[in-house]
């Protein structure tokens, strides 16, 4: 039998995770340094369309400008997540290069389903408890969601990763997966609990997410509550 799903009404944003720094700076500014030359090559050896990141260092800014170019955003938005550790991305391009047009059909309607409503967006790259691009699961498409807004502060799809759901499990969330994958509708609580937060501090949800994620990161375990 499941855990029964918190009660997220009852959940408050403890005060170490209230956005305090400006969004150009705490969101649009936040900087990772990348592997530029292994995404160009292992792109260009696979004939991948899309342009890789150009530059050794990438902000949220960055990766929000490819627009429409789904792989280019896609490119970026793993280039950002993994920063200097490759992890698992050969077999994540691998699994590309084996069926570029159904993962160019998957990409696209995720995209646009990301701007308006979450959890159709999640479904369409994880309907059950499956990755329909193999080796992308949500700790990244959910950053691909997230960056196909373009930056802008009211798009609904926001980054859930198991830094983040570690950090919501401490604020209360017991029935939350510290590591995932999670299923849809979690996320989809998930984005609308980080709405309801924003909202209730004159923020961005995306600002309440990067101050969950470096809060976490970067405060000794016992402050974080």
């Amino acid at each position: 039998m499941g855990v029964p799903a918190t009660d997220l009404s009852t959940l408050s944003l403890p005060g170490w995770a209230v956005p305090t720094a400006p969004r150009r700076v705490a969101v649009a500014g936040q900087a990772i340094r990348i592997r530029r030359e292994w995404w160009q090559r292992s792109i260009a050896s696979r004939r991948l369309p899309g342009a890789p990141p150009s530059a050794s260092t990438l902000t949220r800014a960055d990766v929000w400008e490819p627009g429409e170019d789904v792989f280019a955003l896609l490119w970026r938005t793993l280039a950002w997540g993994s920063g200097s550790h490759l992890r698992q991305n050969s077999a994540r391009l691998n699994s590309i290069e084996r069926d570029l047009p159904r993962a160019a059909e998957l990409l696209t309607r995720a995209a646009a389903e990301s701007r308006r409503d979450p959890a159709r967006a999640y479904a369409v790259l994880r309907p059950d408890r499956h990755n329909l691009i193999p080796g992308l699961g949500p700790s990244f498409f959910t950053k691909f969601l997230y960056f196909a807004g373009g930056g802008a502060p009211g798009h609904p799809c926001l980054i859930l990763d198991r830094v983040v759901a570690s950090a919501l499990r401490e604020f209360g969330w017991g029935s939350l997966h510290r590591a995932g994958p999670w299923p849809v509708d979690s996320y989809e609580r998930y984005c609308g609990l980080l709405a309801r937060w924003a909202s209730e501090h004159g923020c961005a949800p995306d600002e309440v997410e990067a101050a969950i994620f470096s809060g976490r990161v970067t405060r000794p375990a016992s402050t974080r509550m």
